[in-house]
């Protein structure tokens, strides 16, 4: 797989909202959190990490314990947690040594602490493992969909990918089965595709879990603005939605296409290229001669 990713790592990430700008700052190897124009400190920089703002709370860590502040840079659920997720819809899952669970924002219990792993809410649903096996529960802690799956991705568009014995398929908001388990591996959809390994060939479906692209690549990435990037053997170029190819397979490695423009690679030379496959000037890379 030769996709160009860029892999940033943050001990405490800047967060900014409509109504207040906040950034974090350090002091003596501590992170703490004030306005962006004023300069007046929220919360003082006591802590190891700092995370950005889910629906008005952050995550912070202090004596390798996680809890959560608020944007007035109140502590308003104390640090006591092994690990913690962001909130979503109202509810965060956190853990202590050894299960997780699920607090609200007044740091209350709601969901108890029985999971070997769990996931942020999406969709009404969140992804839960136990025993080594996944499956999802509703905001009371009801078991919806049965933990049956070695592995599970949060819901996306009321579409959940599921493996079982080595293969995946997609189930909808029910459980029921959307998509036959029958690919090696499918991908997250994006307009309207997602990419499948069938027999380790690549092609793309569509939400009704047809084979929109037949699966003819050695490797196929997600389509932004029109484009998929797939590649046959050590060479790549882009496809448009119905499979057709718009940029021929010449690039020894593939950007996704954003803002019109793609990153990619030829004979060790790195450049940008527009949806037409005409290199174009940007940030500071010039075409090859």
């Amino acid at each position: 797989m030769k996709l160009f990713t860029s892999m940033l790592f943050f001990v405490a990430i800047i967060n900014f909202s409509a109504a207040q700008q906040l950034e974090s700052f350090e002091e003596n190897g501590k992170f703490g959190i004030k306005e962006s124009v004023s300069g007046k400190v929220l919360a003082q920089a006591i802590y190891e990490e700092i995370h950005s703002y889910s629906e008005g709370l952050a995550i912070v860590a202090i004596n390798g314990k996680y809890g959560f502040i608020d944007k007035a840079g109140k502590e308003v659920i104390a640090a006591q947690y092994a690990e913690a997720n962001d909130f979503s819809e109202g509810l965060a899952a956190v853990s202590t040594d050894q299960k997780w669970g699920f607090i609200n924002k007044s740091g209350a219990e709601v969901i108890s602490f029985e999971y070997d792993e769990c996931g942020s809410f999406s969709e009404g649903l969140a992804l839960v493992m136990k025993n080594d096996y996944a499956g999802f529960i509703d905001k009371t802690g009801k078991v919806v969909i049965p933990l049956i799956y070695d592995y599970a991705m949060p819901f996306s568009q009321g579409l959940a990918v599921v493996e079982r014995e080595g293969f995946t398929g997609l189930i909808d908001l029910k459980g029921d089965v959307v998509v036959p388990l029958r690919y090696v591996e499918i991908d997250e959809f994006s307009q309207g595709l997602a990419a499948i390994n069938k027999d380790n060939k690549w092609g793309y479906i569509n939400r009704q879990g047809e084979e929109v692209i037949k699966p003819e690549y050695d490797y196929a990435f997600p389509f932004a603005e029109g484009l998929g990037g797939v590649m046959i053997g050590d060479k790549g170029g882009y496809i448009d939605l119905q499979g057709n190819i718009q940029i021929p397979l010449l690039y020894d490695r593939l950007g996704i296409f954003a803002n019109g423009a793609s990153l990619v690679e030829q004979n060790g030379i790195q450049f940008y290229i527009d949806n037409k496959g005409n290199c174009v000037i940007k940030e500071g890379l010039t075409c090859p001669k």
